[in-house]
């Protein structure tokens, strides 16, 4: 009985290691690039969100986990742009490319923001606003969460074209 259960969970970490094992120079530049380009922004946003009863090493945490996710995220964003692009989309001058990779970072960005605040406050995966955030005035949306979303994936391609001077 056991067999039956363990089956389909290593089926799923064969997958996700055939993955890993297919990512491209590219892929790895996107995601670590992207990381840290977003560690440093979570960082140095700190002051624009409340920290609760949190302690700076459990931000700096909670920063380093939220980066790694922007990374995740603008990888994802690389590679759902590549199926219209191609890989090497980021050193051409095709517009629907970027517009999907920005496109689908700012639209996770809102339904992140959206989510997260409208958790309980006591939950892990919520955040809350200091009173030094600035929002939209219309639907009130946050806004340096929302520029995050267009340097940070920005600076991503920037570093990626200049550590390659071609695609994979």
């Amino acid at each position: 009985m056991q067999d039956v259960e363990l089956r389909p969970a290593a089926m799923s970490l064969r997958t996700s290691f055939r993955r890993i094992r297919s990512m491209t120079r590219t892929h790895w530049l996107i995601f670590i690039c992207g990381s840290l380009i977003a560690f440093v922004w979570e960082i140095f946003q700190m002051p624009f969100f409340k920290p609760g009863n949190l302690e700076t090493y459990e931000q700096t945490i909670r920063c380093g986990i939220a980066s790694l996710g922007d990374g995740v995220i603008l990888l994802t964003a690389y590679s759902l742009a590549a199926l219209r692009g191609g890989h090497a989309w980021p050193w051409q001058s095709d517009k629907l490319p970027h517009a999907i990779y920005f496109g689908f970072g700012l639209v996770v960005a809102i339904a992140v923001e959206m989510i997260a605040t409208s958790l309980p406050a006591n939950s892990f995966l919520s955040w809350r606003y200091s009173e030094l955030m600035p929002h939209e005035p219309v639907t009130g949306l946050a806004l340096i969460p929302i520029a995050m979303w267009t340097i940070v994936p920005a600076l991503t391609i920037l570093l990626v074209r200049f550590a390659r001077a071609e695609p994979d």
